[in-house]
């Protein structure tokens, strides 16, 4: 495991450009097997865990309405190529290759692009929250460290969401 992750949620690391992340004790580097013995899980380990959980939980509650607009667009797009196909074959009596059904069938694309589009989008979203979220667990968990959090999302005014947070951690020295 890399050593920056446990001194991303501590608060005496320091970062440089330079020379990367440091000890604010030691002024050097982290050096350390497993676990560090003066690590400081304060203000900063909680901010951390707090804006992962919460962009975890608010990726996973959009589950719902991401599948629903899959869903919704692909019958959108496929009942438009169809349409168009169904257009050339029996009401122009001219066939599939016709200009004005092939163009019908092409603006069908589109929404089977959004379709997928929004559901690529919201798994790779997931993912990396996912793989965020794990990061800070595997950490904690070599420090023996439990949390609870109680997430409860508000109005959302001009864009801004409105979260609420209770962290309950267990076994921080």
């Amino acid at each position: 495991m890399n050593p920056s992750r446990h001194c991303d949620l501590c608060d005496h690391q320091k970062k440089d450009l330079k020379i990367g992340t440091t000890c604010g004790l030691t002024d050097r580097k982290p050096e350390f097997n497993g676990t560090c013995a003066k690590i400081k899980l304060n203000e900063k380990f909680e901010n951390k865990l707090k804006m992962v959980n919460i962009e975890y939980h608010n990726i996973k509650r959009k589950k719902a309405l991401t599948y629903a607009y899959f869903i919704v667009f692909l019958a959108v797009g496929i009942t438009v190529i169809i349409g168009g196909y169904l257009l050339g074959t029996y009401a122009l009596d001219s066939g599939v290759i016709s200009t004005v059904p092939l163009i019908i069938m092409g603006v069908g694309l589109a929404p089977l692009g959004m379709a997928f589009g929004t559901l690529n989008k919201y798994r790779q979203e997931i993912e990396v929250a996912k793989i965020k979220k794990n990061n800070i667990d595997e950490v904690l968990n070599k420090y023996r460290i439990e949390y609870e959090i109680d997430i409860s999302f508000g109005k959302e005014i001009h864009g801004t969401q409105e979260v609420h947070t209770d962290l309950k951690t267990k076994g921080i020295r």
